[in-house]
């Protein structure tokens, strides 16, 4: 039997993908000589994967050991679902880790006296100590003290150990275990040369979850992994999930050199920055196999650029889409709205310059500015979220009757932070012209996880909102 079952926590949509952090936590706990089984809930078939019932199904028959790797959204449906399981199966340890449980630190475990433990950061190291200590003395609580980087129950206390000193480089971590997964299953591949943003944008929580420092690796050590994919695993679309990939230009020009030298044939995406990209960069990463660029714009206010620190300006985004556009067929311009001191005329030329990008022929994502935990400007605003069901983004990852889920985020801001809002002037004036204009921020946000599914309409041109 499985020394441990590790489950992505991930609700089903119309892109599945491999996951990634699981296969890094598989090959380390399988090199540590544990037997590790892998349930990924994306796949699981069931029509209805939003109740606390089916998930705590999915999990039966599981090693005596249960780590579940989520995202914000999905907390509360493991909380519930974690005392389902916990009624049939007392005895069985339940661990999370991932940017979910990163920002409700020690209250989650708290409020949710069925979740054993959570993981600090990296993981990799930290659940190989852990799952040593549960199988060596499954009832003898206080070796966990010595494990670091945890948020841990022994007996009726809740203890936070010292935090877990960071890798180096990702030459320090065993392979993913992708041969772990049917990549059959799945739509892409997503890839990782390197964890961690080092940049200060006040409404990420992804750079503070790192510590804001960026680790990567060799790139010929990352193109060797990349050849595997390609020649021995047929991976044909690959996604690299940095979330600052083109942060250093020599690397990735090096990068692209020895895709192109190596004869390696495959397309592949990535995340990136107007300021770190140009012409010359950009059709040398065409000539490599790129077809996808994610570029964050954020807005089309220079004032909320500025106070987001973004350290970006609107003419410098419109002139690298556009530039990127002549080289990749996929450029994908992200906005956010809804920030604290954004004013109805800044809305406005938010949804003006979107508009402008899907002019263009970038595809436009928008979203309502969420208070993520690990954020400076939740730090700054935690005390004036709002949670509106009828505006919650998040909330449309679930269907079915969601009064139970309501009742917990309405009861706990600190924990759930992610399906409120910030308090922004004129919400319901910005709500009601972006609907006016075809910018439903409903159906934006799931023509963008769900992309397969009927997207939404976005009108042709620009010149209709000038009239509203």
């Amino acid at each position: 039997m499985a020394h441990i079952t590790l489950v992505n926590a991930v609700l089903p949509s119309a892109v599945n993908v491999p996951p990634q952090g699981l296969l890094y936590l598989t090959a380390a706990l399988e090199a540590a000589g544990f037997e590790v089984e892998i349930r990924d809930y994306q796949l699981c078939g069931d029509p209805e994967p939003w109740t606390p019932e089916t998930l705590a199904h999915f999990v039966r028959g599981s090693a005596p050991i249960i780590g579940f790797s989520c995202m914000s959204y999905i907390l509360p449906l493991i909380c519930r679902a974690s005392a389902l399981i916990k009624s049939e199966r007392p005895d069985v340890r339940i661990v999370l880790g991932g940017i979910g449980p990163a920002g409700a630190g020690a209250t989650l475990l708290d409020y949710c006296p069925d979740i054993d433990a959570t993981v600090i950061g990296e993981g990799e190291r930290t659940i190989v100590d852990l799952v040593q200590r549960w199988s060596d003395a499954p009832r003898d609580t206080s070796a966990l003290k010595d494990v670091n980087g945890l948020h841990v129950r022994l007996g009726r206390q809740v203890v936070t150990t010292p935090a877990r000193e960071r890798i180096r480089s990702m030459t320090d971590l065993d392979p993913p275990a992708y041969h772990r997964v049917d990549f059959s299953r799945y739509r892409l591949v997503d890839s990782q040369f390197g964890r961690g943003c080092p940049f200060e944008c006040t409404f990420c929580d992804i750079a503070p979850y790192w510590n804001r420092r960026n680790v990567h690796r060799p790139m010929e050590h990352y193109l060797d992994e990349l050849e595997w994919l390609v020649k021995e695993m047929g991976a044909k679309d690959i996604f690299i999930i940095d979330d600052t990939f083109v942060l250093s230009r020599k690397m990735i020009m090096g990068f692209c050199h020895g895709i192109i030298s190596r004869g390696m044939k495959f397309e592949w995406g990535c995340y990136a920055r107007v300021d770190l990209i140009d012409a010359e960069l950009m059709e040398t990463m065409a000539a490599a196999g790129c077809r996808k660029v994610f570029f964050g714009i954020e807005t089309g206010s220079d004032r909320v650029l500025e106070t987001i620190v973004k350290s970006t300006t609107v003419d410098q985004c419109s002139r690298m889409v556009k530039m990127a556009l002549d080289h990749v067929p996929f450029v994908t311009a992200s906005f956010v709205w809804g920030f604290p001191d954004e004013t109805y005329e800044e809305l406005k030329d938010t949804a003006f310059f979107l508009l402008y990008m899907a002019a263009l022929g970038a595809s436009p994502q928008l979203n309502l500015a969420l208070p993520y935990a690990l954020s400076p400007l939740y730090r700054n605003y935690r005390d004036r979220i709002r949670f509106d069901p009828d505006r919650s983004s998040q909330l449309q990852f679930y269907e079915g009757d969601k009064t139970w889920l309501c009742e917990m985020i309405a009861a706990r801001p600190d924990l759930f932070s992610v399906f409120y809002h910030f308090p922004t002037p004129e919400l319901q004036r910005k709500w009601d012209y972006l609907e006016k204009i075809g910018l439903s921020p409903h159906e934006l946000q799931r023509a963008y996880d769900h992309p397969l599914s009927e997207p939404a309409t976005v009108p042709a041109t620009p010149e209709a909102s000038l009239a509203m």
